[in-house]
């Protein structure tokens, strides 16, 4: 059993389990997430490519200050910045495939100043969500490229930071199939293939190192008003820690006989 730190705070903990020998002599294995927007009762899996891989990028753009009077004596950082946000927003249109997903979002846009000042430099941060390796790479390319572009374009200096941190969350076939047969016949929940999941999940480092799968508990409140994880209001249906346990059992007792 597993007990990981600091999932949410990039690069998460399992990457620090796994340094720290967590895995040594470890064969499969397995986690569970409960979902407060799947149906209680239920319990979800998926084979391959699972859960989104994710990047992060933080870009200053420095350019001069002036008075909003006289554009021509200043160089406005925010007219570039926001062509930075335009452009990398056909990173997916036209350069991923359309049968692979890729997501990219600016975040936090920070240009506050005054009404009649040009801004000489901006900070912006981006999140980057890729289904496969592939588009992970070409998406970065794309933010690399466009970013030194600024210079040319509008004479600005260009400050990139990039870093890639949970991979692509892979649930292994084989593993993936034996845990739907085993959940299945448990005979305690309706066992059903999900779609892929949007969101990250550090658990993807433990799956580059061992076979194994990551799957859902439903979790949706009784009266079936839900709020997604991370929101003020989210809240579970506590029944599905018990179904989450029958479920991790239910696995344990397929693999280990």
């Amino acid at each position: 059993v597993l007990h990981q730190p600091a999932e949410e705070v990039p690069p998460g903990g399992a990457l620090g389990m796994i340094k720290a020998g967590a895995l040594e002599g470890v064969d499969h294995i397995f986690g569970i997430h409960v979902m407060s927007n799947m149906e209680t009762g239920k319990v979800f899996y998926r084979a391959g490519n699972t859960q989104t891989g994710r990047s992060y990028f933080k870009l200053k753009v420095q350019g001069k200050g002036g008075h909003g009077s006289s554009p021509h004596t200043a160089n406005d950082a925010i007219v570039a910045a926001s062509s930075f946000v335009m452009n990398v927003q056909t990173i997916v249109s036209r350069h991923i495939n359309p049968f692979d997903t890729a997501v990219v979002t600016i975040g936090s846009f920070d240009g506050k100043g005054s009404f009649n000042v040009i801004k000489d430099a901006v900070t912006l941060e981006g999140d980057v969500r890729t289904m496969s390796d592939e588009g992970r790479a070409i998406v970065e390319e794309q933010v690399r490229q466009f970013a030194e572009g600024l210079e040319t374009s509008f004479k600005v200096k260009s400050e990139l930071e990039y870093a890639n941190d949970y991979p692509v969350l892979y649930n292994d076939p084989e593993v993936t199939g034996l845990v739907q047969e085993a959940l299945e016949a448990a005979d305690f929940a309706e066992i059903l293939e999900t779609a892929p999941q949007p969101p990250s999940e550090d658990f993807a480092y433990y799956l580059k190192e061992v076979p194994g799968t990551f799957f859902y508990v439903g979790a949706m409140p009784a009266n079936g008003e839900w709020y997604p994880h991370h929101h003020p209001k989210f809240e579970i249906n506590e029944d599905s820690l018990l179904i989450s346990a029958k479920a991790m059992a239910a696995v344990v007792v397929k693999f280990c006989g």
